[in-house]
């Protein structure tokens, strides 16, 4: 046999080498990708092959596009072998997946990351000596595309093969096999699915359909109705909704306080504290109104639960697991801020962190904030663990209250606070522990100790507040809310329930996305306690309770609220505690369909179309 022949059969050798670590490498790819993710063993063969078959698109497609298997199979296992990495870092933090509009809310994850502590698992380090060898290999026999024909051909081979499984995916695949995720318990899905082919059903609930019925006419007849039920109102000397009681006080500061991550846990299941963590908040009464607070969110994605104080919108009706602030806060957004604006307010937000997190500084422009004072406004403040604590966030309020250039000017701030944001781990310096769990529970959970420490520290600085204002002559307004529960040991939240978390009934979760909310005024108001309320409804209530005029979506949302106090991602809650799922609320014997269609489409046109039906969401002109 001659050297040239022996050369011929070596490099024949090498390229089927090279051709089956092409082959293989995808299906390498999935299995190291779900090991390190822990659902390797629990994912159906049926699904397993759906998500290989999206591991080879991307091969395909980097293949095709680059033309080398030495530049694309490496680049495309590093590419999910990142991704494996985040999302185990991910559902450890926040126990929820990432998901595709979380890309566009990297930023803000990476300014908050320095707070979490990162385990690597050996699954974790296994996977990625796995991937460096199987790269090795395929360095050392690479596939080729030489000549401009080839390439061209390749490319288009392999673009085709890609984009024929994307169109069969989405086509055939998906409505045969009635695929979609499980909105209420995301992780399941993900957790059967796998990742990848979770992330590639999901896509589907980029795109929201207009709900049914969904028409110009019919906000037009929701405006109308509006209209005559308020004309009808002042005709009988009734008071209506834009009418203040005589002598009412407006106040000159109009205050809403979102408090990161507030809450009593104790709204989950009992447990001892060595002393009170909301000493001044529970005794807090004389011009008080109370309640909890029912969020859109669990242990994160901030922004969706200020979108719905600001806006009234609910997350349930916008694309499933979004981020409101990434794709539905446009230019000339009607909200609050745009109601208290039109009766004289300057409006100024506030948030000691980074503007462009969740797209703050679009969306507050957008909504027509006058200024935005974020954490460069901050330096130099009082910190606690790594964050402005609530007691220095107070103190600039204060100073912007101050700062009017007249006492009778009128304010509206909207402050989002950072001291009690997770991760609840490590000592510091410039902060000690006071809460500590007793009984059973006592050293067992020490996120949790840490978390009601911090919260307590919030008590605190909210006590200083209302004392200083106390003491102001200026009518004044202030409203704290949180904006959901913290993630804490998922074994504290089961140990409190009495029972797993996955085995609580959809009715009983709501237990879990419940916060506190104050509304105090230095003037004297009635005091309440309002019980259970959704987040969509607050701004309302905080608009009459500041005797200040309504829009019409306004009384809409008020007239919704005596039905269904709470309306949340888990389905709506009557004044009675009924509970009611989304598909019975929406099915055609449900005795308030009408009117819930009716809020469906005002949220629709609200949030999602570009043409607003203007009377709705505006107050009427003088």
């Amino acid at each position: 046999m001659t050297k040239e022949k022996i050369r011929q059969i070596c490099l024949k050798t090498a390229k089927a080498a090279g051709g089956l670590c092409l082959f293989l490498m995808p299906v390498l790819s999935y299995i190291l990708f779900e090991y390190v993710t822990g659902n390797l063993w629990q994912i159906p063969f049926r699904w397993a092959i759906l998500n290989i078959g999206w591991f080879y698109a991307l091969y395909l497609i980097l293949f095709g596009l680059l033309g080398s298997t030495r530049i694309a199979v490496p680049l495309s296992s590093l590419i999910f072998l990142a991704l494996s990495l985040a999302e185990a870092f991910v559902v450890s933090f926040r126990d929820r997946p990432i998901m595709l509009w979380d890309v566009l809310a990297l930023r803000t994850a990476m300014t908050v990351s320095g707070n979490y502590a990162f385990h690597v698992s050996g699954e974790m380090i296994r996977a990625s000596l796995c991937i460096f060898a199987a790269n090795l290999i395929v360095w050392f026999v690479p596939v080729r595309l030489k000549g401009r024909k080839k390439r061209l051909l390749g490319a288009g081979g392999c673009l085709t093969g890609a984009g024929l499984y994307c169109l069969l995916f989405f086509s055939v695949i998906i409505p045969g096999k009635q695929l979609g995720i499980n909105m209420w318990a995301v992780n399941e899905t993900y957790e059967e699915f796998g990742y990848v082919l979770s992330t590639a059903v999901s896509a589907q609930y980029i795109v929201k359909k207009p709900p049914t019925g969904y028409s110009r006419q019919r906000l037009e007849k929701i405006y109308n109705r509006m209209q005559e039920t308020e004309d009808e109102e002042a005709s009988s000397g009734n008071e209506t909704a834009n009418q203040s009681k005589a002598g009412a006080t407006r106040p000159v500061n109009l205050i809403c306080i979102m408090n990161e991550s507030l809450s009593d846990l104790r709204a989950d299941g009992s447990f001892t504290t060595n002393q009170e963590y909301f000493p001044f908040i529970s005794r807090l009464s004389e011009n008080t109104v109370k309640g909890q607070l029912c969020m859109p969110v669990f242990g994160s994605m901030t922004s969706n639960s200020e979108f719905e104080f600001l806006t009234g919108d609910s997350m349930a009706l916008l694309p499933a697991n979004s981020i409101a602030y990434q794709f539905n806060v446009k230019p000339k957004a009607y909200s609050m801020v745009s109601t208290v604006k039109a009766q004289g307010y300057r409006t100024v937000a506030m948030h000691p962190y980074p503007g462009e997190n969740w797209n703050r500084n679009v969306c507050y422009q957008n909504m027509g904030f006058d200024k935005f004072l974020d954490g460069d406004y901050y330096k130099g403040a009082q910190e606690i663990r790594n964050y402005v604590s609530d007691q220095a966030d107070f103190e600039k309020l204060i100073q912007v209250v101050e700062e009017k250039e007249s006492p009778e000017d009128k304010l509206f701030l909207f402050n989002v606070t950072m001291q009690n944001h997770g991760g609840y781990e490590g000592s510091y310096d410039n902060f000690t522990q006071e809460i500590e769990l007793t009984g059973d529970m006592a050293g067992k959970y020490p996120k949790t100790d840490q978390y009601l420490s911090l919260v307590k520290r919030s008590d605190e600085a909210f006590e200083y507040l209302v004392r200083y204002f106390s003491q102001c002559d200026q009518p004044t307004m202030i409203v704290m809310f949180g904006d959901h529960q913290p993630s804490v040991e998922d074994e504290f939240f089961d140990e409190i329930a009495g029972v797993p978390s996955d085995q609580v009934p959809a009715a009983d979760r709501l237990m879990w996305y419940e916060t506190p909310f104050i509304i105090w005024t230095n003037y004297d108001q009635p005091s309440a306690d309002m019980g259970k309320l959704g987040a969509v409804y607050l701004s309302s209530y905080v608009l009459k309770l500041a005797n200040l005029e309504l829009t019409p979506y306004n009384r809409f949302l008020l007239a919704l609220s005596e039905q269904f106090p709470v309306l949340h991602f888990l389905g709506l809650y009557d004044r009675a505690g009924g509970y009611y799922s989304w598909p019975q609320a929406e099915s055609q014997d449900f005795p308030f369909r009408e009117m819930l269609l009716d809020y469906e489409a005002l949220v629709y046109n609200h949030s999602l179309d570009r043409k607003k039906y203007e009377p709705v969401f505006t107050l009427k002109e003088k």
